[in-house]
């Protein structure tokens, strides 16, 4: 039997012993960064802590939400940070400047999953409550919701390229969806007729219509 060694514990520190709230937050969920000199860990009293790996230091601690955090999700080149909660809410944090860009609201019951796209510019959310959400980071604004769904869509997939999405829900079934480039989005808003009349796509398309393929 092989044994993994453990390299390092990483423990935030607490102002007060006798904080007892703060004392009994729990780690929810964490996400690496994609240079993996990050850590993210969300907790169960809503707040984000960012790590440095290397020297094992908390570098902030970013508060926004209400209630545990359920899902965190970095930018393909680091510099946003998503995260979604129970409270039902989304934040786009600036890595960097250690600060929140916007909040999204707009699922009714707990985000379950996030996904990052376009270098950080569309945010896609899956919920408890039976939606998928894109979200429009530079118009924060909420741009397409994906229903249909049997119950909780629990888990979102993107393929290396951003090409494809996979979203897991309540049942057997696994749903893949296009993910078009901003340049196909510009070039398709100009031919709308032409992308309709598009019958040979078996994927649905996150900005556009188009048939929905299940995977049994």
């Amino acid at each position: 039997m092989t044994t993994v060694p453990q390299i390092a514990t990483l423990t935030p520190e607490l102002a007060s012993s006798s904080t007892s709230a703060r004392a009994a937050a729990e780690v929810t969920h964490i996400a690496l960064s994609p240079n993996s000199s990050q850590l993210a860990a969300g907790y169960s009293d809503g707040s984000v802590r960012l790590w440095d790996i290397g020297s094992r230091t908390c570098l902030v601690t970013l508060s926004g939400h209400s209630g545990a955090v359920t899902a965190l999700q970095y930018s393909s080149n680091g510099a946003l940070l998503a995260s979604g909660s129970a409270d039902t809410t989304l934040i786009v944090w600036d890595v960097v400047g250690e600060a929140g860009l916007c909040r999204f609201k707009g699922h009714k019951d707990a985000v379950t999953d996030l996904a990052l796209v376009h270098q950080g510019n569309k945010l896609i959310s899956a919920s408890k409550d039976g939606c998928i959400k894109v979200w429009d980071v530079v118009l924060q604004h909420c741009s397409q919701t994906l229903i249909g769904f049997k119950g909780e869509v629990w888990s979102l997939a993107v393929s290396p390229d951003e090409a494809r999405l996979v979203a897991g829900c309540v049942g057997a079934d696994l749903r893949v969806y296009v993910i078009r480039s901003p340049d196909e989005i510009q070039g398709s808003s100009s031919s709308a007729a032409a992308a309709a009349a598009d019958s040979t796509r078996s994927e649905a398309d996150l900005d556009g219509p188009a048939e929905q393929a299940l995977i049994n």
